[in-house]
């Protein structure tokens, strides 16, 4: 009986949690666009990507899709999902922002600011680093969705006009701070120019 009552809740709250996620990508590939099509300084306004990697402290490989529509010549949008390959562990919906730096007229390289929401089960921060308060309840294992805040660097290069490969190295600043381990995630990808 309490199994389904988790199940029944567990499935309302994903609902809910993509119906959100649908709606940002709505905007994405709607709203951004429309309002940006006569003042668009840039030839490449949206990519589409797949990309592969590890969250470094979750011990999780994961998988995702991503999408990075440029705002202007120097800073791109980047929205995405990873798929966690991990038991107790789900997704990683983020928005990333992406100063571009020009290396050379094909090479690039960015800081990435950005928030998440997560579900990525983690141990948590040894007792003597906790917060009194949180140290007193005694977990050792942190799931359900919780927000974070990502920052890192990355990399693209140009194999074509329409093809390009990146990576990724970011840090995933989960919250609450006091209890979770911070994950770096390091990610490869391929995005193909619409």
């Amino acid at each position: 009986m309490h199994f389904q009552f988790y199940l029944l809740n567990f499935v309302k709250h994903l609902i809910h949690t993509m119906k959100k996620f649908l709606l940002c990508i709505f905007a994405l590939f709607v709203i951004i666009p429309s309002q940006n099509q006569a003042s668009a300084q840039i030839d490449e306004d949206f990519r589409f990507g797949i990309h592969a990697g590890a969250y470094i402290g979750a011990n999780a490989l994961t998988g995702g899709a991503h999408g990075i529509y440029g705002l202007d010549d120097w800073l791109n949008m980047e929205v995405g999902v990873n798929y966690l390959l991990k038991t107790n562990s789900f997704l990683d919906i983020y928005c990333d922002f992406q100063v571009l730096l020009e290396i050379t007229s094909f090479w690039h390289i960015y800081p990435i600011v950005g928030i998440s929401i997560h579900d990525i089960d983690t141990p948590v921060r040894p007792l003597e680093e906790m917060h009194p308060l949180i140290a007193k309840t005694g977990v050792t294992m942190l799931d359900g969705w919780s927000p974070g805040m990502n920052l890192g660097m990355g990399f693209y290069y140009d194999i074509s006009y329409r093809w390009r490969v990146s990576g990724q190295l970011k840090m995933l600043q989960r919250l609450p701070q006091g209890a979770h381990k911070n994950s770096f995630i390091l990610l490869g990808g391929l995005d193909y120019n619409f």
